[in-house]
Protein backbone atom coordinates (compact mmCIF):
# COMPACT_ATOMS: atom_id res chain seq x y z
CA UNK A 1 0.00 0.00 0.00
CA UNK A 2 2.95 2.34 0.69
CA UNK A 3 4.62 1.61 -1.83
CA UNK A 4 1.42 2.34 -4.22
CA UNK A 5 0.88 5.66 -2.50
CA UNK A 6 4.57 6.63 -3.10
CA UNK A 7 4.67 5.72 -6.61
CA UNK A 8 1.58 7.76 -7.00
CA UNK A 9 3.04 10.86 -5.55
CA UNK A 10 6.42 10.36 -7.27
CA UNK A 11 4.19 10.24 -10.85
CA UNK A 12 1.99 13.87 -9.53
CA UNK A 13 5.56 15.45 -8.93
CA UNK A 14 6.28 14.12 -12.09
CA UNK A 15 3.15 15.68 -13.83
CA UNK A 16 3.89 19.21 -12.19
CA UNK A 17 7.45 19.35 -13.17
CA UNK A 18 6.16 18.65 -16.70
CA UNK A 19 3.95 21.41 -16.53
CA UNK A 20 6.25 24.08 -14.91
CA UNK A 21 8.56 23.08 -17.33
CA UNK A 22 5.94 23.20 -20.03
CA UNK A 23 5.17 26.98 -18.89
CA UNK A 24 8.39 28.41 -17.85
CA UNK A 25 10.44 26.52 -20.41
CA UNK A 26 14.00 27.66 -20.77
CA UNK A 27 13.17 29.82 -23.96
CA UNK A 28 11.16 32.21 -22.03
CA UNK A 29 13.85 32.67 -19.10
CA UNK A 30 16.71 33.20 -21.70
CA UNK A 31 14.38 35.96 -23.12
CA UNK A 32 13.76 37.60 -19.88
CA UNK A 33 17.66 37.32 -18.84
CA UNK A 34 18.28 39.20 -22.01
CA UNK A 35 15.84 41.64 -21.24
CA UNK A 36 16.88 42.38 -17.85
CA UNK A 37 20.11 43.65 -19.35
CA UNK A 38 19.21 46.64 -20.67
CA UNK A 39 16.92 47.51 -17.65
CA UNK A 40 19.86 47.44 -15.00
CA UNK A 41 22.65 49.01 -17.48
CA UNK A 42 20.12 51.90 -18.68
CA UNK A 43 20.10 53.47 -15.12
CA UNK A 44 24.00 53.03 -14.86
CA UNK A 45 24.36 54.63 -17.96
CA UNK A 46 21.76 57.42 -17.77
CA UNK A 47 21.45 58.51 -14.20
CA UNK A 48 19.16 61.24 -14.90
CA UNK A 49 16.40 59.64 -15.58
CA UNK A 50 12.09 60.71 -15.61
CA UNK A 51 10.79 59.56 -12.96
CA UNK A 52 8.25 57.69 -14.91
CA UNK A 53 10.94 56.16 -16.67
CA UNK A 54 13.03 55.04 -13.60
CA UNK A 55 9.78 54.00 -12.03
CA UNK A 56 8.53 51.59 -15.38
CA UNK A 57 12.22 50.13 -15.37
CA UNK A 58 11.90 49.16 -11.60
CA UNK A 59 8.48 47.43 -11.87
CA UNK A 60 9.90 45.87 -14.85
CA UNK A 61 12.87 44.18 -12.97
CA UNK A 62 11.23 43.78 -9.83
CA UNK A 63 8.59 41.50 -12.57
CA UNK A 64 11.30 39.30 -14.22
CA UNK A 65 13.08 39.00 -10.33
CA UNK A 66 9.52 37.14 -9.25
CA UNK A 67 9.34 35.44 -12.10
CA UNK A 68 13.10 33.94 -11.61
CA UNK A 69 12.62 33.20 -8.13
CA UNK A 70 9.40 31.44 -8.81
CA UNK A 71 10.98 29.22 -11.09
CA UNK A 72 13.39 28.36 -9.40
CA UNK A 73 11.43 27.57 -6.24
CA UNK A 74 9.11 25.44 -8.69
CA UNK A 75 11.98 23.60 -10.11
CA UNK A 76 14.06 22.95 -7.20
CA UNK A 77 11.01 21.54 -5.11
CA UNK A 78 10.06 19.26 -7.57
CA UNK A 79 13.02 17.99 -9.21
CA UNK A 80 13.82 14.09 -8.84
CA UNK A 81 17.31 15.02 -6.74
CA UNK A 82 16.63 18.37 -4.73
CA UNK A 83 20.18 18.28 -3.35
CA UNK A 84 21.82 17.91 -6.83
CA UNK A 85 19.51 20.17 -8.62
CA UNK A 86 20.30 22.76 -6.00
CA UNK A 87 24.14 22.22 -6.40
CA UNK A 88 24.29 22.03 -9.91
CA UNK A 89 26.77 25.26 -11.24
CA UNK A 90 24.21 26.67 -13.42
CA UNK A 91 21.46 26.78 -10.89
CA UNK A 92 23.98 27.78 -8.60
CA UNK A 93 24.04 30.84 -11.17
CA UNK A 94 20.16 30.98 -11.31
CA UNK A 95 20.57 31.54 -7.90
CA UNK A 96 22.84 34.55 -8.06
CA UNK A 97 20.47 35.89 -10.24
CA UNK A 98 17.24 36.07 -7.71
CA UNK A 99 19.92 37.07 -5.17
CA UNK A 100 21.80 39.76 -6.24
CA UNK A 101 18.76 42.26 -6.22
CA UNK A 102 18.06 41.38 -2.27
CA UNK A 103 21.54 42.36 -1.72
CA UNK A 104 21.06 45.47 -3.37
CA UNK A 105 18.09 46.38 -0.58
CA UNK A 106 20.35 45.62 2.10
CA UNK A 107 21.12 48.45 5.32
CA UNK A 108 24.55 49.04 3.63
CA UNK A 109 23.47 49.82 -0.23
CA UNK A 110 19.50 50.64 0.13
CA UNK A 111 20.46 54.61 1.28
CA UNK A 112 20.00 57.28 -1.39
CA UNK A 113 23.76 58.10 -1.05
CA UNK A 114 24.80 54.44 -1.51
CA UNK A 115 22.47 54.28 -4.67
CA UNK A 116 25.30 55.58 -6.84
CA UNK A 117 28.52 53.74 -4.28
CA UNK A 118 30.79 51.40 -6.17
CA UNK A 119 29.08 48.66 -4.41
CA UNK A 120 25.77 49.38 -5.83
CA UNK A 121 27.31 48.98 -9.25
CA UNK A 122 29.16 46.31 -8.99
CA UNK A 123 25.76 44.29 -7.86
CA UNK A 124 23.93 45.66 -11.01
CA UNK A 125 26.87 44.62 -13.24
CA UNK A 126 27.51 41.07 -11.51
CA UNK A 127 24.28 40.98 -11.93
CA UNK A 128 24.06 41.46 -15.89
CA UNK A 129 26.84 39.24 -15.74
CA UNK A 130 24.69 36.59 -14.11
CA UNK A 131 22.01 36.83 -17.03
CA UNK A 132 24.34 36.64 -19.70
CA UNK A 133 26.06 33.64 -18.38
CA UNK A 134 22.54 31.30 -17.95
CA UNK A 135 21.96 32.98 -21.39
CA UNK A 136 24.96 31.27 -22.72
CA UNK A 137 24.69 28.61 -20.56
CA UNK A 138 21.21 27.10 -22.55
CA UNK A 139 22.95 28.05 -25.94
CA UNK A 140 25.65 25.77 -25.20
CA UNK A 141 24.81 23.34 -23.44
CA UNK A 142 20.70 22.90 -24.37
CA UNK A 143 18.71 19.62 -23.43
CA UNK A 144 18.78 17.02 -25.88
CA UNK A 145 15.85 14.52 -26.38
CA UNK A 146 16.40 11.02 -26.63
CA UNK A 147 15.41 9.79 -29.86
CA UNK A 148 15.68 6.00 -29.27
CA UNK A 149 17.14 3.48 -27.29
CA UNK A 150 20.89 3.54 -26.35
CA UNK A 151 22.72 1.01 -27.95
CA UNK A 152 23.24 -1.51 -25.41
CA UNK A 153 26.72 -1.88 -23.97
CA UNK A 154 27.07 -5.23 -24.41
CA UNK A 155 25.85 -7.31 -27.86
CA UNK A 156 22.85 -8.92 -27.55
CA UNK A 157 22.99 -10.67 -31.26
CA UNK A 158 21.63 -13.82 -31.22
CA UNK A 159 22.03 -16.85 -34.39
CA UNK A 160 19.58 -19.57 -34.58
CA UNK A 161 18.92 -21.55 -37.47
CA UNK A 162 17.87 -24.58 -39.09
CA UNK A 163 19.85 -27.10 -41.18
CA UNK A 164 18.13 -29.13 -43.82
CA UNK A 165 20.13 -32.52 -43.41
CA UNK A 166 19.96 -32.50 -39.67
CA UNK A 167 16.62 -32.78 -39.93
CA UNK A 168 15.85 -29.20 -39.51
CA UNK A 169 16.15 -28.56 -35.64
CA UNK A 170 16.81 -25.65 -34.59
CA UNK A 171 19.44 -24.79 -32.09
CA UNK A 172 22.02 -22.03 -32.08
CA UNK A 173 24.88 -21.53 -34.14
CA UNK A 174 27.84 -19.16 -33.79
CA UNK A 175 29.36 -16.62 -36.38
CA UNK A 176 32.26 -19.47 -37.12
CA UNK A 177 29.94 -21.60 -38.04
CA UNK A 178 27.54 -19.83 -39.86
CA UNK A 179 30.26 -18.68 -42.40
CA UNK A 180 31.04 -22.10 -42.84
CA UNK A 181 27.87 -22.79 -44.20
CA UNK A 182 28.17 -19.83 -46.17
CA UNK A 183 31.21 -21.20 -47.38
CA UNK A 184 29.19 -24.43 -48.80
CA UNK A 185 25.98 -22.67 -50.31
CA UNK A 186 24.90 -26.07 -51.65
CA UNK A 187 24.01 -27.17 -48.17
CA UNK A 188 20.16 -26.27 -47.22
CA UNK A 189 20.10 -24.03 -44.33
CA UNK A 190 18.50 -21.12 -42.58
CA UNK A 191 19.83 -18.82 -40.12
CA UNK A 192 18.33 -16.06 -38.23
CA UNK A 193 20.35 -12.85 -37.00
CA UNK A 194 18.31 -11.08 -34.09
CA UNK A 195 18.95 -8.25 -31.74
CA UNK A 196 21.07 -6.67 -34.03
CA UNK A 197 22.86 -3.43 -32.72
CA UNK A 198 26.03 -1.29 -33.78
CA UNK A 199 27.98 -3.32 -31.96
CA UNK A 200 27.30 -6.30 -34.45
CA UNK A 201 28.11 -4.42 -37.47
CA UNK A 202 31.60 -5.49 -37.70
CA UNK A 203 30.72 -8.89 -36.89
CA UNK A 204 28.61 -8.91 -40.11
CA UNK A 205 30.72 -7.17 -41.85
CA UNK A 206 33.54 -9.79 -41.66
CA UNK A 207 30.52 -12.78 -41.78
CA UNK A 208 29.12 -11.91 -45.15
CA UNK A 209 32.32 -10.36 -46.57
CA UNK A 210 30.02 -7.12 -46.81
CA UNK A 211 31.26 -3.16 -45.61
CA UNK A 212 29.62 -2.41 -42.08
CA UNK A 213 28.10 1.35 -43.51
CA UNK A 214 25.66 -1.46 -45.51
CA UNK A 215 23.54 -2.93 -42.47
CA UNK A 216 24.12 0.96 -40.76
CA UNK A 217 22.00 2.14 -43.62
CA UNK A 218 19.29 -0.45 -43.82
CA UNK A 219 19.02 -1.54 -40.31
CA UNK A 220 19.34 2.00 -38.65
CA UNK A 221 18.37 4.85 -41.04
CA UNK A 222 15.13 4.54 -43.31
CA UNK A 223 14.99 3.53 -46.10
CA UNK A 224 12.98 1.48 -48.72
CA UNK A 225 13.07 -2.23 -49.36
CA UNK A 226 15.23 -3.01 -52.56
CA UNK A 227 17.57 -5.92 -54.08
CA UNK A 228 21.08 -6.19 -54.99
CA UNK A 229 23.23 -8.13 -55.43
CA UNK A 230 27.58 -8.69 -54.73
CA UNK A 231 28.72 -11.97 -56.97
CA UNK A 232 27.08 -15.30 -55.63
CA UNK A 233 24.88 -13.34 -53.25
CA UNK A 234 21.72 -11.71 -53.14
CA UNK A 235 21.07 -9.14 -51.20
CA UNK A 236 16.85 -7.84 -50.18
CA UNK A 237 16.00 -5.38 -48.10
CA UNK A 238 12.34 -5.36 -46.86
CA UNK A 239 10.44 -4.10 -44.20
CA UNK A 240 7.91 -5.72 -41.69
CA UNK A 241 5.33 -3.19 -41.39
CA UNK A 242 3.72 -2.85 -37.33
CA UNK A 243 0.35 -0.54 -36.94
CA UNK A 244 0.13 1.11 -34.08
CA UNK A 245 -2.40 3.94 -32.56
CA UNK A 246 -2.14 7.53 -31.05
CA UNK A 247 -5.40 9.74 -30.01
CA UNK A 248 -4.87 13.15 -31.08
CA UNK A 249 -7.68 15.30 -29.69
CA UNK A 250 -9.75 12.34 -28.89
CA UNK A 251 -9.51 10.43 -31.88
CA UNK A 252 -7.27 7.37 -32.80
CA UNK A 253 -5.36 7.76 -35.57
CA UNK A 254 -3.14 4.93 -37.20
CA UNK A 255 0.87 5.09 -36.74
CA UNK A 256 3.02 2.13 -38.47
CA UNK A 257 6.63 1.99 -38.09
CA UNK A 258 8.69 -0.63 -39.71
CA UNK A 259 11.12 -2.79 -38.82
CA UNK A 260 13.96 -3.51 -41.45
CA UNK A 261 14.74 -7.03 -42.34
CA UNK A 262 17.96 -7.85 -44.52
CA UNK A 263 17.69 -11.40 -46.07
CA UNK A 264 21.05 -12.68 -47.62
CA UNK A 265 20.63 -15.46 -49.95
CA UNK A 266 23.62 -17.39 -51.08
CA UNK A 267 23.25 -20.78 -53.36
CA UNK A 268 21.02 -22.74 -50.93
CA UNK A 269 21.57 -20.78 -47.81
CA UNK A 270 19.33 -18.24 -46.63
CA UNK A 271 19.99 -15.80 -43.66
CA UNK A 272 17.78 -13.10 -42.07
CA UNK A 273 18.87 -10.24 -40.16
CA UNK A 274 17.11 -7.99 -37.96
CA UNK A 275 17.36 -5.57 -34.96
CA UNK A 276 13.61 -6.99 -33.68
CA UNK A 277 14.50 -9.88 -30.69
CA UNK A 278 13.34 -13.48 -32.46
CA UNK A 279 10.70 -11.77 -34.20
CA UNK A 280 11.16 -14.24 -37.34
CA UNK A 281 11.76 -17.53 -35.91
CA UNK A 282 8.60 -18.36 -34.24
CA UNK A 283 6.53 -18.80 -34.81
CA UNK A 284 7.50 -20.66 -38.19
CA UNK A 285 6.10 -18.56 -41.30
CA UNK A 286 4.37 -20.01 -44.22
CA UNK A 287 6.01 -22.80 -46.23
CA UNK A 288 8.08 -24.06 -43.67
CA UNK A 289 5.02 -25.67 -41.20
CA UNK A 290 3.51 -28.48 -44.07
CA UNK A 291 1.78 -25.88 -45.86
CA UNK A 292 4.50 -26.25 -49.17
CA UNK A 293 5.46 -29.37 -50.58
CA UNK A 294 7.90 -31.82 -49.19
CA UNK A 295 11.33 -31.55 -51.46
CA UNK A 296 11.34 -27.81 -52.05
CA UNK A 297 14.34 -25.85 -51.40
CA UNK A 298 14.64 -24.51 -47.85
CA UNK A 299 15.89 -21.04 -49.29
CA UNK A 300 12.86 -20.67 -51.22
CA UNK A 301 10.28 -21.86 -48.40
CA UNK A 302 11.85 -19.39 -46.54
CA UNK A 303 12.34 -16.45 -48.50
CA UNK A 304 8.37 -17.00 -49.81
CA UNK A 305 7.40 -17.28 -46.30
CA UNK A 306 8.88 -13.98 -45.28
CA UNK A 307 7.38 -11.81 -48.39
CA UNK A 308 4.15 -13.42 -47.76
CA UNK A 309 4.06 -12.77 -44.04
CA UNK A 310 4.80 -9.58 -44.68
CA UNK A 311 2.35 -8.65 -47.57
CA UNK A 312 -0.34 -10.11 -45.36
CA UNK A 313 1.35 -7.30 -42.59
CA UNK A 314 0.67 -5.13 -45.08
CA UNK A 315 -2.97 -6.20 -46.07
CA UNK A 316 -4.39 -6.05 -42.56
CA UNK A 317 -3.39 -2.78 -41.83
CA UNK A 318 -4.99 -1.72 -45.64
CA UNK A 319 -8.29 -3.19 -44.65
CA UNK A 320 -8.21 -1.75 -41.16
CA UNK A 321 -7.80 1.55 -42.71
CA UNK A 322 -10.08 1.09 -45.89
CA UNK A 323 -12.49 0.49 -43.19
CA UNK A 324 -12.01 3.97 -41.36
CA UNK A 325 -12.68 5.08 -44.16
CA UNK A 326 -15.88 3.85 -44.58
CA UNK A 327 -17.09 4.63 -41.61
CA UNK A 328 -15.95 8.19 -42.66
CA UNK A 329 -17.58 8.24 -45.62
CA UNK A 330 -21.01 7.48 -43.88
CA UNK A 331 -20.90 10.38 -41.66
CA UNK A 332 -23.06 13.24 -42.65
CA UNK A 333 -21.89 16.19 -43.72
CA UNK A 334 -23.46 17.89 -40.87
CA UNK A 335 -22.60 15.74 -38.20
CA UNK A 336 -18.23 15.73 -39.19
CA UNK A 337 -16.25 15.97 -35.90
CA UNK A 338 -14.43 19.44 -35.29
CA UNK A 339 -11.05 17.60 -36.08
CA UNK A 340 -12.38 15.80 -38.76
CA UNK A 341 -9.68 17.63 -41.50
CA UNK A 342 -6.49 16.56 -39.13
CA UNK A 343 -7.76 13.04 -38.47
CA UNK A 344 -8.33 12.01 -42.07
CA UNK A 345 -4.88 14.01 -43.06
CA UNK A 346 -3.41 11.65 -40.67
CA UNK A 347 -4.63 8.85 -42.29
CA UNK A 348 -4.19 10.38 -46.07
CA UNK A 349 -0.05 10.31 -44.31
CA UNK A 350 -0.31 6.89 -43.21
CA UNK A 351 -1.70 5.78 -46.58
CA UNK A 352 0.85 7.72 -48.65
CA UNK A 353 3.76 5.91 -46.75
CA UNK A 354 2.24 2.58 -47.14
CA UNK A 355 1.79 3.54 -50.53
CA UNK A 356 5.85 4.28 -51.00
CA UNK A 357 6.57 1.39 -49.53
CA UNK A 358 4.83 -1.05 -51.05
CA UNK A 359 6.09 0.63 -54.38
CA UNK A 360 9.47 -0.62 -54.08
CA UNK A 361 8.13 -4.01 -52.06
CA UNK A 362 6.28 -4.76 -55.55
CA UNK A 363 9.46 -3.95 -57.24
CA UNK A 364 11.50 -6.59 -55.02
CA UNK A 365 8.99 -9.53 -55.58
CA UNK A 366 9.08 -8.82 -59.05
CA UNK A 367 12.42 -9.24 -59.52
CA UNK A 368 12.77 -11.82 -57.39
CA UNK A 369 9.99 -13.39 -59.66
CA UNK A 370 11.78 -12.77 -62.99
CA UNK A 371 15.17 -14.63 -61.65
CA UNK A 372 14.04 -17.86 -60.99
CA UNK A 373 15.16 -20.07 -63.84
CA UNK A 374 12.87 -22.41 -65.70
CA UNK A 375 14.58 -25.36 -64.75
CA UNK A 376 16.83 -26.33 -61.59
CA UNK A 377 15.53 -26.88 -57.93
CA UNK A 378 13.48 -23.51 -57.82
CA UNK A 379 11.57 -24.14 -60.88
CA UNK A 380 8.76 -24.86 -58.99
CA UNK A 381 8.41 -22.02 -57.08
CA UNK A 382 8.11 -19.46 -59.95
CA UNK A 383 4.03 -19.57 -60.10
CA UNK A 384 4.17 -19.12 -56.15
CA UNK A 385 6.34 -16.03 -56.71
CA UNK A 386 4.96 -14.50 -59.42
CA UNK A 387 1.70 -14.65 -57.76
CA UNK A 388 2.95 -13.05 -54.65
CA UNK A 389 4.88 -10.35 -56.82
CA UNK A 390 0.95 -10.38 -58.22
CA UNK A 391 -0.50 -9.84 -54.34
CA UNK A 392 2.19 -7.09 -53.85
CA UNK A 393 0.91 -4.98 -56.67
CA UNK A 394 -2.60 -5.15 -55.84
CA UNK A 395 -1.58 -3.89 -52.21
CA UNK A 396 0.34 -1.39 -53.84
CA UNK A 397 -2.56 -0.27 -55.75
CA UNK A 398 -4.83 -0.72 -52.63
CA UNK A 399 -2.60 1.72 -51.00
CA UNK A 400 -3.27 4.57 -53.41
CA UNK A 401 -6.85 3.70 -53.63
CA UNK A 402 -7.29 4.55 -50.01
CA UNK A 403 -4.61 7.87 -50.87
CA UNK A 404 -7.10 9.10 -53.32
CA UNK A 405 -9.76 8.29 -51.55
CA UNK A 406 -9.04 10.02 -48.36
CA UNK A 407 -7.80 12.90 -50.75
CA UNK A 408 -11.10 12.92 -52.43
CA UNK A 409 -13.35 12.64 -48.98
CA UNK A 410 -10.73 16.21 -47.63
CA UNK A 411 -11.98 17.78 -50.79
CA UNK A 412 -15.67 16.80 -50.77
CA UNK A 413 -15.61 18.33 -46.90
CA UNK A 414 -13.64 21.28 -47.46
CA UNK A 415 -16.21 22.26 -50.56
CA UNK A 416 -18.73 21.78 -48.62
CA UNK A 417 -17.42 23.87 -45.57
CA UNK A 418 -16.75 26.44 -48.08
CA UNK A 419 -20.42 26.27 -49.90
CA UNK A 420 -22.22 26.66 -46.44
CA UNK A 421 -19.82 29.10 -45.45
CA UNK A 422 -20.82 31.43 -48.67
CA UNK A 423 -24.38 30.62 -48.43
CA UNK A 424 -24.29 31.60 -45.08
CA UNK A 425 -22.16 35.12 -46.51
CA UNK A 426 -24.81 35.24 -48.55
CA UNK A 427 -27.62 35.00 -45.77
CA UNK A 428 -25.76 37.63 -44.09
CA UNK A 429 -25.62 40.04 -46.81
CA UNK A 430 -29.47 39.23 -47.65
CA UNK A 431 -30.41 40.64 -44.18
CA UNK A 432 -28.20 43.21 -44.64
CA UNK A 433 -29.49 44.72 -47.63
CA UNK A 434 -33.10 44.49 -45.72
CA UNK A 435 -32.25 46.21 -42.82
CA UNK A 436 -30.49 49.10 -44.82
CA UNK A 437 -34.27 50.23 -46.10
CA UNK A 438 -35.73 50.46 -42.71
CA UNK A 439 -32.63 52.06 -41.62
CA UNK A 440 -32.73 54.70 -44.53
CA UNK A 441 -36.06 55.19 -43.84
CA UNK A 442 -35.40 55.85 -39.79
CA UNK A 443 -32.31 58.07 -40.81
CA UNK A 444 -35.10 59.87 -43.37
CA UNK A 445 -37.60 60.45 -40.45
CA UNK A 446 -35.13 62.01 -38.10
CA UNK A 447 -34.79 64.68 -39.92
CA UNK A 448 -36.78 68.19 -40.56
CA UNK A 449 -39.43 66.86 -42.87
CA UNK A 450 -41.66 70.14 -42.42
CA UNK A 451 -43.40 71.60 -45.57
CA UNK A 452 -43.67 68.90 -47.86
CA UNK A 453 -46.15 68.97 -50.55
CA UNK A 454 -47.73 66.12 -49.05
CA UNK A 455 -49.37 64.19 -46.18
CA UNK A 456 -47.26 61.86 -44.63
CA UNK A 457 -48.63 59.36 -42.23
CA UNK A 458 -46.75 56.25 -40.35
CA UNK A 459 -48.81 53.68 -41.49
CA UNK A 460 -48.10 54.47 -45.16
CA UNK A 461 -44.29 54.80 -44.22
CA UNK A 462 -44.49 50.88 -42.82
CA UNK A 463 -46.38 49.76 -45.30
CA UNK A 464 -43.88 51.06 -48.01
CA UNK A 465 -40.41 50.04 -46.12
CA UNK A 466 -41.97 46.48 -45.82
CA UNK A 467 -43.51 46.77 -49.69
CA UNK A 468 -39.47 47.68 -50.34
CA UNK A 469 -37.79 44.80 -48.12
CA UNK A 470 -40.27 42.34 -50.10
CA UNK A 471 -39.05 43.45 -53.62
CA UNK A 472 -35.73 43.42 -52.57
CA UNK A 473 -36.05 39.80 -50.50
CA UNK A 474 -37.90 38.63 -53.64
CA UNK A 475 -35.13 39.76 -56.35
CA UNK A 476 -32.19 38.35 -53.87
CA UNK A 477 -34.75 34.67 -53.77
CA UNK A 478 -34.75 34.42 -57.85
CA UNK A 479 -30.99 34.95 -57.51
CA UNK A 480 -30.93 32.25 -55.75
CA UNK A 481 -29.05 33.72 -52.93
CA UNK A 482 -32.15 32.60 -50.33
CA UNK A 483 -32.07 28.52 -51.56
Amino acid sequence: MDTATEKGGEGRKARARDLVYLLLPDGLMIFLALVMAPIVVIPLLVPALPQSVAGFLNMADTTIIAVFVLEYALKLGLAEDPASHFLDRWHLLDLAIIALPFLEVLPFAGSTLARSSPTLRLLRVARVAAAGGRTVERQIEPEVAVSGPATPAVSTMRIRGRVEEAGGDGREFSPAEVKGYLADPAAGAWFEISGVSRLDFPVLSDLFGLPAAYFESRLVRPTHPGITSAGATRLIFVQEPEQGFQVRKGVRVPVVTSTGLVIVSRGETIVTVSKAEGRIFEPLPAGLDGSAPAGEPLAARVLYGLLDRINEDYARILAEMEAEMMRLESIPNNQMPENFLDSAFQFKRVSSALASSLFHQKEVTAIIARSIPATGPWAGQKSIFDALAGETVYLHETAGNIREGLLSLIDVHINTVSYEMNRAMRVIAVLSALVLIPTLVGQMLGMNILGIPFDLYLWQVTVWTVIAMLAVGWIFYKLGWLR
